[in-house]
Order: structure tokens, then C-alpha cells, then sequence
């Protein structure tokens, strides 16, 4: 029985993509008709053949296979190549692709530094401390984000021990005060009958006697007198003092506000001394806290301003006290700058100055600092500038300016002397002439 690849040639349709003119075509059609004619089983085949001419079919398509695999990968092997020998050619045999450059023309102009900064708008808020660190906390009437009005007692300390020093200091200058008001008294009778004796005296000897012993009484008197004022001064120096502390020991609320915070401290603790005990913040009131730059950063500023949105705000760098710079010390803090809102009719905004339209964000906002500039100087543009340092055999490094400047067609290097910024232009003090071009990168 014929096998059902036994059809006649003229049933049989190529049906690639070719045309029959092309050479590829008639090849893979005549190769067709070959192996079709190879596949027919003929009668008196034996089953053997039919499994060898299967054999040399499955031959021939791995063989068709493998070339069309190797044409795939030839432009891959090609590419690899042209790297390697890309790779392996000299320094100086490789030519550089040249960047167009572009030249300005050195001019006259103003240069106005600025310098911008990122900060965030917080609410105003102050940190809380006991002035004493002498005794233990007594009592928190507070807890966190309770809100409190101005002059509410937050917390006190336990003043049984400055009430015993009061005392004590208060017993001892009575105490003096009685001890040198009898003793004004007994010097006084003792100077009263030295003078009787003194007008009693008979005879010269008597009388230079009396004389020498009146003398005595009124210089142990007059030193004996200023011992005990000077003493009675020194304990109402100490009162005062003891009486000026009371208010260490208590803590009062200095505006309307929430408590944000509180030390985990409990009752017969003594307060640290060295960070707020709590802090406190006016929502009413909103202040600007810079994120990196500490306040030196803006020490040359003539004038200040925070862009919010699409508005700017006049502000100004509000100082750190004693205690809280003792506090970042203290925290291993470096503190940042800080700066209030001026009011809008020009006046000081205290300790932060209040809303006046400043719309709350807690996005990052822009701190612009404005310093002197300078007028009518020479400037090219800041990326046409460049830094050259170099260092000696003592160590000692050196800092050279330079620009390239275009000599009829010619880029030519020249050592300049930059003065002040600003972040487009810079100032060149000496090296350039208006008019000439340089090269901007």
C-alpha cells in the first residue's frame, strides 16, 4: 500500500515566500521534489529503506537548522569583534569626538549674590526648663498635647530645701543685726567713760593716757561696725538672691499653646538641667526652621526672604539663647538657623511673628539670602570660570582661576582673578577685557 506522501508531483505547491526565478527557490524546490520523490514507498521497498531515507530527511533539516543559526549569530560575532579590536587599539590612535563649545563675550554688569538654603514652616515652640537642678521635681500638672494658657503653673519642683536656706539666711542676718546692735551700745558706754576719764585727768601722764585709751576704743568701734555691716550686706545679698530663685523652681506657661512634649521623668527625680523639661508650641504663631545650614551661613545677608508657593516673605534669623545652645551642646546637636516672620507693616515680629496670611505647608520651602553685591564690574558667566589647585613640597595648597579664552579662533588658557558670585555670574577682578570672547562649557 502506497504511503500517503505518495501523491504526484504536480499536487505538490512551494509555498514560500520566494519566486521561481530566484536561484534560493529553485534550489529548496528542486531539493523538495528530490526527497519527496525519496519518501514515495514503492512496492517492492523494504520497510529498512523507508527507515534510512527517513534518517537522511531528519540529517538534512538539522542540517538547514544549523546554518540558519549561524547566520543568525554572524552580526552578534561581528559586532563582539569590532569591540575587541576597539578595545585593543592605542590611546593615541583613538580620535575624540569634539563637544561644540559656546562663546560669550566678557561684559559689564551688577552682581548680586544669593545664596538659597531649604528650610520648613513649624509652628513657634519653646523649650521649657528648670532653672534649678538642686532639687527634685515635686509635681506635673501637664501631660502631652494638652493645651495650657498663659501663665498656667506646668510644673514645680520641691522647694523644701531652698525654703530651709531662705530661713536659715533670713535667722542669721537678725541674728547679726541684734549682735551689732548690742555691741553699738556696750561700744558706745565704753567711749563715754573713756572721755570722763579723759576730762577727769589731773596730771599730763593721766591725761595722754586717757587720751591714747579714747583713741583705741573709737578705731576698734569703727572697725568692729564695718565687719558687721559688711556681714549683714553679704546676707542680704544671699536673700535676695534665694528670693530671685523661686521662680527656678516652677515652670509657667509663657503663652497660650499645646505641651508637645515632656521628659520621662517622675515625681523625686531631679531634672537634667541640660535639655528642656518639656516644650511648648503656639499654633498661632508659625516660624521658619532651616534644614542644614546654621546661622553663619547667613551672617553677610542684607536681606532675607522665604518663597512660599508664589510668594515671598520678608523673614529675619532669630537667635538661640544661652540655655538652648547649652542644650544642642549638650545632644551633640548642631543647631540650624531659625528665622520669624516680619510683620507686614514693617515691624519686629517677637518671638515669631503671627500668621499674617503665611500659608501652613509642610513641604520644603526656599530661604533666598540676599547679600551686598557689587556694580559695574567685569563678568562672564559662572561656567566659564574654572578652579586650578595644586599643592607644593611643604604641603601648602594654592588655588589658581582660569578661562579660555578665543584668540582668532584659538582656545587659549588665561590665569584670572574671580572676586564675588552670584549663582549665574561671576566677578573677574583682573585677567579678561570687556569684549573679549571666552568659552563656556
Amino acid at each position: 500500500m502506497r504511503s500517503s506522501l505518495a501523491k504526484p508531483l504536480s499536487s505538490w505547491h512551494y509555498t514560500g515566500t520566494g519566486s521561481a526565478n530566484n536561484p534560493v527557490d529553485r534550489h529548496v524546490n528542486k531539493s523538495t521534489e528530490k526527497h519527496i520523490d525519496k519518501l514515495i514507498v514503492k512496492p517492492a521497498d523494504k520497510p529498512a529503506v523507508v527507515s534510512s531515507e527517513k534518517s537522511s530527511l531528519k540529517n538534512y533539516s538539522l542540517f538547514y537548522i544549523l546554518l540558519a543559526a549561524i547566520l543568525a549569530l554572524t552580526p552578534f560575532v561581528a559586532s563582539c569583534s569590532a569591540g575587541a579590536i576597539g578595545q585593543s587599539l592605542p590611546a593615541e590612535l583613538i580620535v575624540p569626538v569634539e563637544a561644540p563649545a559656546d562663546l560669550v563675550a566678557v561684559r559689564r554688569g551688577d552682581i548680586k549674590p544669593v545664596k538659597v538654603a531649604e528650610a520648613i514652616v513649624v509652628p513657634y515652640s519653646l523649650g521649657l526648663s528648670f532653672r534649678a537642678a538642686d532639687a527634685p521635681i515635686s509635681a506635673v500638672y501637664v501631660t502631652h498635647g494638652q493645651s495650657v494658657v498663659e501663665g498656667e503653673l506646668l510644673a514645680e519642683l520641691d522647694v523644701s530645701v531652698w525654703l530651709d536656706r531662705l530661713a536659715n539666711a533670713r535667722e542669721e542676718l537678725s541674728h547679726i543685726t541684734r549682735v551689732s546692735a548690742h555691741d553699738d551700745t556696750i561700744s558706745d558706754v565704753r567711749i563715754s567713760l573713756a572721755q570722763m576719764d579723759l576730762y577727769e585727768a589731773a596730771s599730763e601722764l593721766d591725761k595722754t593716757l586717757a587720751e591714747l585709751n579714747l583713741l583705741d576704743l573709737m578705731n576698734r568701734d569703727i572697725v568692729r561696725r564695718e565687719t558687721q555691716d559688711l556681714d549683714r550686706e553679704r546676707l542680704q545679698a544671699r536673700i535676695d538672691a534665694l528670693e530671685a530663685q523661686q521662680d527656678n523652681y516652677y515652670i509657667y506657661a509663657p503663652f497660650d499653646g499645646i505641651i508637645l512634649s515632656i521628659e520621662a521623668l517622675t515625681v523625686g527625680d531631679y531634672p537634667s538641667g541640660r535639655v528642656p523639661f518639656m516644650h511648648i508650641a503656639d499654633l498661632n504663631r508659625l516660624t521658619l526652621r532651616c534644614l542644614t545650614e546654621q546661622t553663619s551661613f547667613f551672617s553677610a545677608a542684607q536681606s532675607i526672604v522665604a518663597v512660599i508657593g508664589d510668594g515671598e516673605w520678608d523673614i529675619e534669623i532669630v537667635p538661640y539663647t544661652l540655655e538652648e545652645q547649652l542644650a544642642f551642646y549638650y545632644e551633640g546637636i548642631t543647631p540650624p538657623a531659625r528665622f520669624n516672620f516680619i510683620d507686614g507693616d514693617g515691624g519686629d515680629g517677637g518671638d515669631g511673628a503671627r500668621n499674617q496670611g503665611v500659608p501652613p505647608t509642610d513641604k520644603r520651602v526656599l530661604i533666598m539670602s540676599h547679600e551686598i553685591g557689587r556694580e559695574d564690574v567685569i563678568i562672564i558667566p559662572i561656567n566659564a570660570a574654572h578652579i586650578e589647585t595644586a599643592s607644593d613640597e611643604e604641603g601648602t595648597s594654592s588655588r589658581q582661576d582660569f578661562a579660555y579664552v578665543d584668540l582668532n579662533g584659538a582656545r587659549e588658557r588665561r590665569d584670572i582673578r574671580c572676586g564675588r558670585r552670584s549663582d549665574v555670574w561671576i566677578e573677574v577682578i583682573e585677567g579678561l577685557e570687556e569684549g573679549e570672547l571666552v568659552y563656556v562649557d
